[in-house]
């Protein structure tokens, strides 16, 4: 008898991988999952029976709450690229930090580099976790805090999945529920290694399930917001007149000529000296061989 009954429960456990396979089925089919682990497994019929029954109402008319959604779960994401003025960078990033931690959000990453040509321009990535309930307020904030660039809002909606994980994991905690009852009833080493192992799959299942259920609560809970800060280059006012432009080729002219001058006069220098040295050395020589002249 105990073998009869490891043998159906076993064979009711293989439908958990087919579950897991079948994860985009819709809403539908996760809550008729979700009503067929409340059921006590006492068979292959009574596995597929609550599945059948669980795709209509129930029988006062109401809808099995199964099948109603927590509520719309969205991944929301919004990249945003503000141009700040030249030497305003730290600025712009402090009042962008403030923006999302006076939101209750946190920095999940963060990125910043100088340019290597010209102006020491800087530019960098801050990447935000925001409360979902103030997404829209805090992308509003953001785009204030310099001139907008590029704007991306993106929302991805997990509804249905998160409703499917939720049947699924309840599907197999039941499931080792029963595989727990059923261990008590063991006789045999050879049937509790079995029932053994069957467990540690449906545990590791589990786990597993947990884990995505958990990664969506947070992704929909959380919205992501990287925003984008560059300095921009620093202009002047236009020469309508030339004036700047004539001022700027006369020194350069200028500078010309005196590098020109410099670089005659080192050329020239050694000539200078030797024939200086040679007039003074003659000089001296004459008036040796001529002492009573002047």
């Amino acid at each position: 008898m105990f073998r009869q009954k490891l043998l159906v429960l076993l064979g009711s456990l293989a439908v958990l991988p087919l579950a897991a396979c079948g994860g985009a089925g819709g809403v539908a089919t996760s809550a008729s999952t979700a009503n067929s682990a409340t059921v006590p497994v006492r068979g292959q019929a009574a596995a597929q029976a609550p599945a059948s029954s669980a795709a209509k109402p129930a029988a006062n008319g109401n809808i099995p709450a199964a099948t109603v959604p927590e509520g719309p779960r969205v991944q929301r994401s919004a990249s945003i690229t503000l141009q700040v003025p030249n030497g305003q960078f730290d600025r712009s990033l402090d009042d962008v930090i403030a923006v999302a931690e006076g939101a209750g959000g946190y920095i999940s990453g963060q990125n910043a580099q100088a340019s290597d040509v010209g102006e020491p321009l800087r530019s960098g990535q801050v990447t935000f976790q925001v409360p979902a309930n103030k997404f829209e307020s805090v992308v509003l904030a953001l785009r204030g805090k310099g001139t907008e660039q590029n704007v991306v809002i993106s929302g991805n909606d997990v509804s249905q999945q998160y409703v499917d994980l939720q049947a699924r994991l309840s599907n197999a905690e039941a499931q080792r529920s029963a595989m727990l009852a059923l261990m008590q009833q063991a006789r045999t080493v050879n049937d509790t290694i079995q029932i053994e192992n069957q467990l540690g799959q449906i545990t590791g299942q589990i786990e597993q399930l947990k884990g995505q259920i958990d990664y969506l609560d947070h992704s929909t809970s959380y919205a992501t917001i990287a925003v984008t800060i560059r300095e921009a280059a620093a202009t002047g006012s236009p020469d309508q007149w030339g004036i700047q432009t004539a001022a700027s080729q006369a020194v350069h002219n200028f500078t010309g000529v005196v590098a020109f001058l410099l670089v005659a006069i080192g050329t020239l220098a050694p000539l200078v000296v030797a024939a200086v040295a040679a007039f003074v050395a003659g000089r001296l020589a004459w008036r040796r061989l001529n002492p009573g002249r002047s």
